[in-house]
Parts: structure tokens; C-alpha cells; sequence
């Protein structure tokens, strides 16, 4: 997998399987912190994290964070499927 053009990036492969999704989740809170954000957006990044791991059906699961201006975005791919999320920091 290419690097990051930013160093800001996170980007993560997972297993769909239990309990990849939930520490995912948390990776992703605490990335949301580091990038500003307060412990309820953080919590509220991280739910939405494990779901859009989990939506993805039975697949290994790529989950990329980049932070922009008070904003992250998360992009969840799984073959040629695509999910994305914003969350405000």
C-alpha cells in the first residue's frame, strides 16, 4: 500500500471479525484527539468508525483518517465497496 502523502494520515487494515471493528474504534478516538477533538466527538468518531467497519459485510475492512481543518474524514473500503464519513472535531 502506498504511504500517506500526509504524516496526519491513519490508515488500517482489519478483519471484520470481533474485536477488530471495536479496537479500530478506539484507535480512531484517539486519533481524534490528538487531532483537537473533545472526548464526546472523539466517542461519537469512533461509533461511527466501528460502523462503517462492520457495514462492510465479511471482508477485511481499510479504514483511512485524515484530519482537515476541525474535520475527519473517514473512508472504509472493502473490495470494490466504499463508505465514507466527516466528523466535526
Amino acid at each position: 500500500m502506498a504511504e500517506s502523502p500526509r504524516p496526519a494520515d491513519v490508515r488500517l487494515t482489519i478483519p471484520v471479525d470481533a474485536p477488530y471493528p471495536e479496537l479500530a474504534a478506539e484507535l480512531a478516538a484517539k486519533f481524534a484527539e490528538q487531532a483537537g477533538a473533545d472526548a464526546d466527538s472523539a466517542r461519537r468518531l469512533a461509533a461511527g468508525v466501528q460502523a462503517l467497519a462492520t457495514k462492510l459485510g465479511d471482508r477485511d475492512v481499510t479504514l483511512t483518517l485524515e484530519a482537515h481543518e476541525r474535520r475527519l474524514r473517514v473512508t472504509a473500503t472493502a473490495g470494490d465497496r466504499r463508505e465514507h464519513a466527516e466528523f466535526s472535531l
